[in-house]
């Protein structure tokens, strides 16, 4: 052959390669932008870019697997179906193909189908978790308790703290009027998860049906707590998402946390607020109020000081402090600040029992 011609073909083979290279490329630009907008639940524009993707390469897995949750997610079920199926011919050993048109049958009320993918699906993967729980909402669904608690008790097998199988093995509990199974199951969901609403209102009902009526009550008191913020989660969790620099934001996910018996995440989020704004007064003393629902009082004393190192005339941070160095025993500091809470709100009636309660313990409203 002549070297022109080796050189040519050289250089063909070249070619072909930058534009299989860039073709990969562009696909994997196109993938992650819709990954990008699917974390945004923008779930339109997360369509197009998967279809760009798929147009640049036609059989990955991971694009077609995830077009089909977008597709979901828009009910858009017939196309979330095929984006599934295409998936699962292109990875025929992947259970999570099967999972996912389980989801979508068991939202369509297909049962026998949504049964069908779930059990594929185990069949691929016999620790796949989620899987058992599908089909044990399935069987739940179609009056197979005893075949449903048998799936559910698999699934809190392979993870004893799952809050679906658990949840599901309390429903199925409650439907077989096996009550103290029942409540001891949606105890053990709220321990792991202190704001998961649908818990409350389950343990709710299975304690009136037991008669425990008093227990009943305050559970469905703070189940309406949870309704009524849930709304208030949303946003919160939406802006931070959206606004990852807004220490404010920040700072109102954990109130919103905190008001729904959840310490750590409203810790976490405080924290993640004075990482950002390190002289936000409030946000330090939201830190301290958490603590000190906590009984950490050492935490709690320290996170007010530096509430009020950031705006002295936080008259809250101030009588909290009281609070904290009454329960300590060390009143004159607890006096110095009760007396400082008054000064500063000379309205609020609850700092001038703070301070009457500190001028009873010295011994100087005698």
């Amino acid at each position: 052959m002549h070297l022109f011609m080796r050189c040519y073909l050289a250089i063909l083979l070249i070619s072909g390669a930058m534009g299989n290279l860039a073709t990969a490329n562009r696909a994997d630009v196109h993938y992650r932008t819709a990954l990008a907008y699917h974390a945004l639940e923008e779930f339109d524009r997360a369509v197009a870019a998967y279809q760009k993707a798929i147009a640049c390469e036609p059989n990955s897995f991971n694009v077609h697997l995830h077009l089909g949750v977008a597709y979901s997610e828009l009910k858009q079920y017939q196309a979330a179906l095929a984006a599934y199926h295409k998936a699962a011919q292109l990875s025929s050993t992947n259970a999570q193909p099967h999972y996912n048109i389980g989801l979508v049958y068991l939202k369509q009320g297909k049962l026998p189908l949504a049964r069908e993918a779930f059990e594929k699906a185990i069949a691929l993967a016999a620790d796949f978790e989620d899987a058992y729980n599908g089909l044990g909402e399935v069987l739940m669904k179609q009056g197979a308790l005893a075949d449903a608690a048998r799936v559910y008790t698999k699934a809190t097998r392979l993870n004893p703290n799952g809050i679906a199988a658990l949840a599901g093995l309390g429903k199925v509990y409650a439907k077989q009027k096996r009550l103290p199974l029942a409540i001891d199951t949606f105890e053990k969901i709220i321990a792991i998860q202190a704001d998961n609403t649908a818990a409350h209102y389950h343990l709710a009902q299975a304690l009136m049906k037991s008669g425990e009526q008093e227990k009943a009550a305050a559970t469905m008191e703070f189940f309406k707590v949870l309704r009524q913020t849930a709304l208030l989660l949303e946003e919160a969790q939406k802006w931070v998402k959206t606004r990852p620099a807004d220490a404010k934001g920040y700072n109102n996910l954990g109130i919103v946390y905190l008001a729904r018996r959840r310490a750590d995440k409203a810790i976490q989020n405080y924290q993640r607020a004075i990482a950002l704004a390190p002289t936000l007064a409030t946000a330090h003393y939201n830190l301290g109020h958490a603590y000190h629902k906590q009984g950490k009082l050492h935490l709690a004393i320290a996170a007010y000081q530096r509430a009020i190192s950031a705006d002295a005339n936080l008259a809250i941070a101030h009588n909290n402090l009281a609070v904290c160095y009454m329960d300590r025993q060390a009143l004159d500091k607890a006096r110095f600040h009760a007396k400082t809470a008054v000064r500063l709100a000379p309205d609020e009636w609850n700092y001038w029992d703070t301070l009457a309660q500190v001028q009873t313990l010295l011994g100087l409203n005698k």
